[in-house]
């Protein structure tokens, strides 16, 4: 089982999404960026260490959202989300890794044909996450302007 890591990077009520670039498992596909977890890694380092690599920024992780054990045909991976904000002074997410990024309304998550664990994924924390990226939330013009997930 492979352990892999992803963010639910919010910015101004729009969630990062990822299009996974031609050659790759699941080509074409959208995705939350992140990656697989390293031997001697704890889940926040691996995924801080996946976005500096994929998307040239840094991110403050705010909290653990959920983990889904998927199976692919010929991979199994137990995914685990974070809800994350850019870190101050970082610059924008650069496609990397990617075709393509896109900052999305959360409305818009739905559209997208989203890779099957990030989907179980989705669904599971939708609710939580469709609050807080609502532009008529109570947090002004950042979903996370320097602390955790609001409850």
């Amino acid at each position: 089982m492979l352990e892999v890591v992803c963010a639910v990077l919010i910015r101004n009520h729009r969630i990062l999404v990822c299009q996974r670039a031609p050659g790759k498992h699941l080509a074409g596909s959208w995705e939350f960026p992140g990656g697989k977890v390293e031997r001697g890694e704890n889940l926040e380092t691996a995924l801080k260490r996946e976005i500096v690599e994929e998307l040239k920024c840094s991110i403050g992780i705010d909290e653990a959202l959920a983990s889904v054990e998927h199976h692919y045909p010929h991979l199994s991976i137990n995914l685990h989300a974070f809800s994350c904000h850019l870190s101050p002074g970082s610059p924008d997410p650069s496609a990397l890794e990617h075709t393509s990024i896109r900052w999305i309304g959360c409305e818009e998550v739905e559209e997208l044909d989203l890779a099957n664990a990030d989907q179980r994924i989705w669904r599971m924390i939708e609710s939580k996450i469709g609050s807080i990226c609502s532009p008529d939330s109570q947090s002004g013009g950042s979903a996370y302007p320097s602390g955790p997930l609001a409850s």
